[in-house]
């Protein structure tokens, strides 16, 4: 609700600065935050200086309207009363004032928080449009592009940290973090944040507005080891990272000043509206006073706690996320450089669901520090120094810094027992459970940190200052840690450096190489870099010199080779040669058995040594033969080298490395052989070869040497039959049979250009394989006999699964083994889930030869579905929801079906109540998830089912019976009454089956919970009656009005919406009885008969009796008028009150859902309302087919080969493009049936020997069994005699949409409005898509490319029109244009009544469960207010004819009485006449 905060800065700042303006306006700012949950913002341009509190209370009344108006989306809670004398308002230091408003206690400029109270308890904690986070359009670009779970929330510990750091030395410092499947909460006992302007809690959700954002420039130029957390960067890292983990946030926050906390909301789909229709974004915000909780953390009474709730937490796994958390804010959590003593402190208590971080064993932080040695570190200290040129300027960007400084910490990882310690630490982080891809040979070994927080992605091989291989061997590992300040930007999500900052350029290429005069040049730009070790400044040289001498102290001090060797050794004194060895050492100790990591190594043993393994070993595998093993040194000596003696394949042994003992004394030649490091062994590129592998690896090596031609000897020529002369050498010819190798070599699957992939569902046949035979020199040879085969399906979870079900025959030729009729069955599969991926082992059970083809297996059709929990009957009240329910789908087999797999539900006195119908998918665990969805409709009492169709079978079905319930009287009914009279106070109550009141039979129009009583007698109907709501389960009707006349009186109670509750009452009636009048004597007190009296006034009694009667009865009949009047008019004052509630809900629920939802959603055609369309179409076959689908008890063999009708074979996501697509095809084309084949169509119908139909078969015979006839044509698609769309698809589409060009106008452009084409807007449902020709094509490339063609959608007409330089095969707009081929046009308007159904697109179906649930409320509050409307109109016709009727009666009764007059003067004449005569 704030202003921009830059003109109140800058009108400030020039009020402060001109000094010599005497009067100067003032502004005050107030933020009001209303009892109803509104807040208005209330600026006072130099108000005088005391202001009556009931003016200031107009203004905010006026305000308030003002933004009620413009503000449509807001919704009060309720009415304020502004006229109710008790109204006031309260500060933030909860001062109430009441009487004046004294402007001078508040500052200008700024704005201030005032709370108003208006009387009413009725009193809101939250505030719509509270904060103002509209931030600079221009921080919009810097968003980060990824977020993982991690990243986000650290960026949310960031902001922890940094406020954190500020508190005082006595002030706790505590950062917790808690997560929960619901919910994740981050507290801090930072300084806290209030509604002033300069430490307000708009800053924390506003982008851009954070003052961390400032920070990045403060942290520059600290010293090591960097601590100070000046992470802020960009100034969104509050918002974007808490959207990100959840739907929604609460932030709360208070300050050690304030009383109260200050509470802030984000919701995603809140701030998402806001951006789309408005300019600014508002949230909601609250006051509320703090918990014990939060003040018991922190005790100096300041913190701030993000609570998250819906978070994303698929597949987290909590400890990997401590570890990680751990290694990140490792400095923070446990450091030994702050202290002066080196003691090891806690500079913040980090806490991660109650455990303490620093008491965490794992981390790869901590796992790396334990496996270091205690040696002395390699410290330097680097200065990039400010750049003045141009160049470097530029190229750092708007706001870098242009100086940075950086601490490389070398750590030394010695071998340990003859093992890389680097190794070690792989090997226990995969014991942790952690994710690690690398190995010993690409470990990180450089790990970076911004001002002690750890980018986990920046993980950067050795450094080239630190890269001496070339120079010492491969002697140790080494992990260097470099600590940064914010002279280095991170990227945005802060995992890295930022790749084309310089100084991270310059860092990465910091090597002796790099250097030149202390500059490293980079893209022509030169950065200085100092360099410092222990205070002084180092040459480059130099620094190369010290980083030696380190590396070989510590590898003299700390490496260990153990006496790995399994024999004893023999020592050589001095050899020769060292170079070529690769050894420094004099002494050497030579085996001819070593055992390394458990595995045995000996001499003679063959070997493969494979490429990139170590220096020397590039280009190809080395096969060799071990000889010796060499390390330096004597046992238990450090820092000795372990080498590899072997001769390579095709040396000669003689050429090898020979031993030599003479006298005693050992001597070593390498000759030939070669040297290689022990670590060939350890990293596993070292490999030993078995004899036939090795074998073929001798004859490959043969095979590339040069043939040779021998003489033939006499004995030869002999032996072959022929002659020594040269005529006898001419005329020979021998023909030879060369015949394979009987040793059997391998077995090849032959290729299958029909089935390239092998994709097979369980229960199913595989493709038929071939195998052929081949010897062991790779020629193929005959099949000896048929082999004794056998099959297994192995998985990546070394799961091995035996295939029984399969056929083995043997050509004739013997050539080639046919393997058919291949079943897999299995109920292992969720192991591999959800890729599927195996392989598919045949192999010979008597020779070790095998086949393995790689497959993908998946889970068979759905046959079992179970419920979790199960469906308890006691829990099936009418209106309840079913809160927790999962539907676990399986195969035959008992393997969870695949994902996507979609199943309809058929539900009998259910409801669903969310918007996406029966249609559901199976979801990646298997399930499908109703809980919250399924609510009870049926009445009390009443059987419902619920069962699941899968591909039109009935897989699954449960029956239940609700709750019966009963209605009764409690208040008892009279044995009789008297006719005219009311029946009064009659209290009705619905109790179960025991007996006992259901107190959950309660009427509320809020929670949607209707429970009203109707009375039906026989002059009252049901909708003339008036409802009585039940409370608790009992109802009181206050009178029932009784009949005039005597007899039986019979009325019906019944429940309003559950007819089964209703109750008959016989009440009889009689008349009441008449007092005969007794004259008493006036002196002896005794009743004596009157007496006789004369004629004339025996006459005029008569008539006045008769006129008193009249008189009486009149006056019953307008009180009855009278009476049914005010029934009625308290019936309208109820039913108004009721709309006007109704309307107020309505309102607040429109105006929190956006009108395009509302719109769609009351717009939408689905496709059961189709189907019922086409149903209604009777005697067609397109109303059979939907009967047929139905009617599963049925014979459909004839819909063996049908697809379905083409209106019911895709959707699309609007009405207006339902309706065209179905106007341009017409309905005979959209209720066309689709087959497979033209058999398939031509087995729709078959024909008497006459040429007429047959009605008694195929089709038409099933719609007689339903009770139809088909009379007319109907259009038959054959998919295979379509000549198919042959070009490009689109793969990586799953929708397989069609790779068309866009349409291009003469002059070059795109046309204006077009949406796509027609072919594929149509989106197909998952199971359609994979339907396919023979040839491989789809319904896309064949149906509807047949249907469509290249037909062109624009948006309107206008636009249609303007292209038609590009339309070729014809058009539709939105708007109803169509421009058809060959120069048809269609004018006109159509409605058609068959169309597509139409589905919400991605984008529409991304809407929360709360929105939908709203867009429910709303239609049923519709259809309440409705329901009203008429009854007030009822209510009000029959209050006017009762009111005509009423005033006619009193007419009557008034004109009785003035005729009566003259009569009664005449009877009290005679009255006295007789009185004189006695």
């Amino acid at each position: 609700m704030d202003p921009p905060n830059a003109y109140w800065k800058s009108k400030k700042r020039a009020l402060e600065e001109d000094h010599t303006v005497g009067e100067v306006e003032k502004d005050y700012r107030f933020q009001i935050l209303l009892p109803n949950g509104i807040c208005v913002a209330l600026v006072m341009r130099s108000p005088n200086p005391r202001m009556p509190f009931e003016d200031f209370l107009r203004l905010v009344k006026d305000e308030y309207y003002m933004t009620l108006r413009k503000a449509k989306l807001m919704k009060p809670t309720r009415p304020i009363h502004w006229n109710s004398g008790k109204a006031y308002v309260e500060d933030a230091n909860d001062n109430k004032i009441r009487n004046i408003m004294d402007f001078e206690k508040f500052k200008p400029y700024k704005c201030h928080m005032l709370r108003l109270y208006d009387g009413s308890a009725d009193i809101a904690n939250t505030f719509e449009h509270m904060w103002d986070l509209t931030p600079d359009t221009d921080l919009l670009m810097e968003l980060p592009e990824e977020y993982t779970f991690e990243t986000a929330l650290a960026d949310l510990i960031d902001n922890s940290l940094q406020a954190v750091w500020t508190n005082g030395r006595n002030e706790r410092r505590l950062i917790s973090v808690d997560i929960a499947e619901d919910s994740i909460s981050i507290f801090d006992t930072g300084p806290g944040m209030d509604s002033s302007d300069e430490n307000s809690i708009v800053k924390w959700g506003k982008m851009g507005a954070s003052l961390h954002r400032s920070y990045k420039e403060k942290a520059i130029g600290g010293k090591p080891p960097y601590l100070m957390p000046f992470f802020g960067m960009f100034g969104y890292g509050g918002p974007i990272a808490s959207m990100h983990l959840g739907r929604s946030a609460l932030v709360s926050s208070k300050t050690k000043v304030s009383k109260t906390v200050y509470t802030l909301h984000l919701k995603r789909e809140a701030l998402l509206r806001c951006s789309d229709s408005e300019l600014t974004w508002r949230t909601k915000g609250g006051v509320r006073s703090p918990t014990e909780s939060e003040i018991e953390k922190s005790p100096h009474g300041s913190f701030t706690e993000v609570q998250i709730s819906k978070p994303k937490l698929k597949n987290l796994d909590k400890f990997q996320l401590l570890c990680n958390l751990k290694d990140i804010y490792f400095p923070y959590i446990q450091c030994d450089e702050v202290s002066k003593t080196g003691k090891t402190t806690r500079p913040i208590e980090f806490q991660v669901n109650g455990v303490d971080l620093a008491e965490i064993e794992g981390g790869e932080v901590a796992i790396t520090n334990l496996h270091s040695c205690n040696g002395p570190e390699f410290v330097l200290q680097l200065h990039f120094p400010p750049q003045h040129d141009s160049a470097t300027s530029s190229s750092h960007g708007a706001g870098s810094s242009q100086e940075a400084n950086a601490r490389l910490k070398c750590v030394y990882f010695p071998i340990k027992e003859g093992r890389e310690s680097i190794e070690m630490i792989v090997e226990k982080l995969k014991s942790e459970g952690r994710r690690v891809t690398e190995n010993y040979e690409n470990f990180s070994r450089v790990s970076i940190r911004r001002l002690g927080r750890l980018l986990p992605d920046a993980r950067w091989a050795l450094l080239p200052f630190m890269d001496l291989r070339q120079k010492k061997g491969d002697k140790a590992s080494l992990l260097k840690r470099c600590y940064t300040d914010a002279g280095f930007n991170p990227t945005p999500s802060k995992t890295d450096l930022a790749h084309q900052n310089l100084f991270t350029s310059t860092l990465k290429n910091f090597g002796v190489k790099a250097f030149n005069e202390e500059k490293v040049t980079l893209k022509s730009v030169e950065i200085n870099v100092e360099i410092y070790r222990d205070g002084k400044q180092l040459m480059p040289l130099q620094l190369e010199k010290d980083y030696q001498d380190w590396l070989l102290q510590m590898h003299g001090l700390y490496d260990e080779e153990i006496n790995c060797g399994e024999d004893q050794p023999v020592y050589v004194l001095k050899p020769e040669n060292k170079k070529s060895f690769g050894i420094t050492s004099d002494v050497v100790r030579l085996h001819r058995v070593l055992k390394r990591k458990g595995v045995t190594w000996k001499c003679g043993q063959n070997i493969k040594v494979l490429k990139g393994a170590c220096a020397g070993v590039h280009k190809n595998n080395i096969y060799a033969t071990l000889e010796y093993f060499l390390i330096e040194g004597l046992e238990g000596d450090t820092g000795g080298e372990a080498r590899i003696i072997c001769r390579p394949l095709g040396l000669p042994e003689k050429n090898g490395c020979v031993l030599a003992l003479n006298d005693g004394t050992a001597s070593l030649d390498i000759g030939s052989s070669l040297s290689l490091p022990i670590s060939v062994i350890d990293s596993g590129k070292c490999i030993c070869m078995d004899n036939i592998d090795w074998d073929r690896q001798v004859e490959k090596q043969l095979d590339k040497t040069p043939s040779t031609i021998d003489l033939l000897n006499a004995t030869q020529c002999q032996e072959l039959g022929i002659g020594g002369n040269e005529s006898n050498c001419k005329n020979c010819e021998r023909t030879v049979l060369v015949k394979g190798s009987s040793k059997i070599g391998k077995w090849r699957l032959l290729p299958n250009k029909q089935t390239p992939e092998f994709n097979v569902r369980l229960g199913s046949f595989f493709p038929p394989l071939s195998i052929a035979c081949y010897d062991i020199y790779d020629n193929q040879i005959l099949f000896a006999s048929l082999p004794e085969v056998m099959v297994k399906l192995k998985t990546s979870k070394s799961v091995s699964i035996s295939v029984h079900k399969f056929k083995a025959r043997l050509s004739a030729d013997k050539l080639t083994l046919s393997i058919k009729d291949v079943v897999i069955e299995s109920k292992e599969l969720d192991t591999i889930r959800p890729h599927y991926k195996a392989i598919l082992e045949i192999y010979s059970l008597h020779e070790l030869v095998s086949v393995t083809i790689p497959c993908q297996v998946t889970p068979g059709p759905l046959k079992r579905v179970t419920t979790r929990p199960p469906i308890l009957e006691n829990i099936l009240l009418c209106g309840s929801v079913i809160k927790e329910l999962k539907l676990e789908m399986f195969d035959a087999y008992g393997n969870h079906v695949q994902e996507g797999v979609e199943v309809e539900l058929n539900v009998d006195g259910f409801c669903c109540e969310d918007m996406f119908g029966l249609k559901r998918k199976v979801d990646d665990c298997g399930f499908i998830d109703l809980g919250g969805l399924l609510k009870v409709t049926a009445g009390y009492g009443k059987s419902v089912s619920f069962s699941v169709l899968s591909e039109n079978e009935l897989v699954f079905m449960q029956e239940f019976q609700t709750e019966n319930r009963e209605l009764r009287i409690s208040s008892g009914v009279p044995e009789c009454c008297t006719a005219g009279s009311l029946l009064e106070g009659v209290v009705f109550e619905i109790v179960d089956s025991k007996g006992d009141v259901d107190v959950t039979v309660h009427d509320d129009e809020k929670s949607g919970q209707s429970h009203t009583l109707t009375i039906k007698t026989a002059s009252i109907s049901t909708e003339d009656s008036i409802r009585y709501a039940f409370r608790l389960g009992r109802c009181t009707v206050p009178a029932i009005p009784l009949p005039q006349n005597e007899g039986l009186f019979c009325f019906v109670a019944a429940h309003s919406r559950y007819s089964e509750l209703h109750l008959s009452i016989e009440i009889p009636l009689v008349q009441a009885e008449e007092v005969e009048p007794e004259i008493q004597s006036s002196s002896s007190g005794k009743k004596i008969l009157p007496l006789e009296a004369s004629p004339s006034l025996k006459n005029v009694e008569n008539l006045m009796v008769t006129m008193m009667s009249n008189e009486k009865q009149l006056e019953l009949e307008v009180d009855k008028y009278a009476s049914r009047i005010g029934k009625y008019e308290e019936a309208l004052r109820v039913l108004n009150d009721q709309k006007e509630e109704i309307e107020q809900m309505l309102f607040g629920l429109e105006a929190s859902v956006e009108p395009r939802i509302l719109n769609h959603s009351c717009s939408l055609t689905t496709k059961e309302e189709i189907i019922k369309r086409i149903e209604s179409k009777v005697q067609s076959a397109a109303a059979v087919l939907c009967g047929l689908n139905k009617e599963l008890s049925l014979d459909t063999n004839v819909m063996a080969g049908v697809v379905g009708l083409v209106a019911l074979l895709g959707t699309v996501c609007t009405n207006e493009l339902s309706r065209i697509l179905a106007e341009y095809l017409g309905e005979d084309q959209m209720l066309a049936v689709v087959c497979r084949s033209f058999e398939a169509a031509c087995a729709l119908e078959s024909y008497e020997n006459n040429g007429e139909v047959d009605i008694m078969s195929a089709l038409h015979a099933q719609a007689a069994a339903l009770g139809q006839a088909i009379v007319s044509r109907f259009n038959v698609i054959c998919l295979e005699e379509i000549s198919p769309y042959k070009w490009v698809i689109d793969g990586s589409d799953p929708q397989r949409r069609l790779a068309l060009p866009l349409p291009i106008l003469p002059s070059g452009n795109e046309p204006l409005g077009f949406l796509g084409y027609a072919v594929n807007m149509v989106n197909l449902h998952d199971h359609h898509i994979q339907i396919r020709t023979f040839e491989g094509y789809g319904l896309r490339e064949t149906l509807f490319y047949r249907l469509f063609g290249n037909l062109q959608i624009y948006k309107t007409r206008e636009h249609m029109i303007q292209a038609r330089g590009c339309i070729k095969h014809g058009a539709v707009s939105l708007d109803g244009g169509i421009l058809r081929e060959n120069g048809i046009i269609s004018l006109g308007h159509g409605n058609p009544e068959i169309c597509f159904p139409v589905v919400w697109s991605d984008a529409d179906m991304h809407i929360s469960p709360e929105i939908m649930e709203q867009v429910k409320q709303i239609e049923e509050h519709k259809a309440k207010l409705n329901k009203t409307d008429c009854s007030i109109k009822v209510i009000s016709e029959a209050l006017e004819k009762t009111l005509k009727k009423f005033y006619k009666k009193k007419d009557k009764c008034t004109k009785h009485l003035n005729s009566m007059k003259p009569i009664l003067i005449e009877y009290q004449s005679h009255v006295k006449i007789e009185e004189q005569f006695r």
